[in-house]
């Protein structure tokens, strides 16, 4: 098969046109953010006991333990600081289990757009939070 330049311009032009049509990384992730417990035990990969997600649109908070330690994992959800009284918390434990709140329950889980959520993600046992994390996102979808 013969290459030519016009093949060649061809691709090029394809690669460019499917390039900026899909999303960036960036563009993909702005209204979604990911959180993790305050400890990493391990060597060079981090072993969290919690990890959890929240997505903008739809005002999603979901919570997951990932580790049979014996903790379960907490969640506060708060106005302009993690630090701040919080709007509601919810806990869940036992490796692989997950909860979710949402918007669409209303009340408070229904969070104020363009303004800043907190987020206090911790470990949980004998009800004492531990090993926290902060963390901080401007909901404006």
């Amino acid at each position: 098969m013969k290459f030519t330049v016009r093949k060649a311009l061809g691709v090029a032009g394809a690669v460019t046109a499917l390039t900026v049509a899909l999303p960036s990384p960036a563009m993909a992730s702005d209204s979604y953010h990911v959180m993790n417990t305050g400890d990493a035990f391990g060597g060079p990969v981090f072993d969290y006991s919690g990890e959890a997600y929240f997505t903008e649109h739809g005002d999603i908070v979901k919570i997951c333990d990932t580790d049979a330690d014996g903790y379960a994992v907490k969640m506060y959800v708060a106005l302009d600081n993690a630090d701040g009284a919080p709007l509601y918390s919810f806990t869940r434990g036992g490796e692989g289990n997950c909860a979710t709140h949402q918007a669409s329950e209303g009340g408070v889980y229904n969070l104020p757009e363009n303004r800043y959520i907190g987020f206090q993600f911790c470990r949980y046992k004998d009800g004492h939070a531990g090993e926290c994390e902060n963390y901080r996102f401007y909901n404006d979808h």
